[in-house]
């Protein structure tokens, strides 16, 4: 897994990207899909 720092940084962009009120549902949905894939968690 991730180390304490990179995963706290992973953690704020991952909760900043799921709750707003601008990006619609779509690019919200690619934006979980894209991080969970760039720590190696694969769908």
């Amino acid at each position: 897994m991730l180390p304490d720092k990179q995963l706290a940084a992973y953690n704020d962009f991952y909760d900043a990207a799921r709750y707003n009120d601008i990006l619609d549902p779509k690019t919200t949905l690619l934006i979980h899909l894209a991080t969970a894939m760039a720590v190696g968690c694969y769908p």
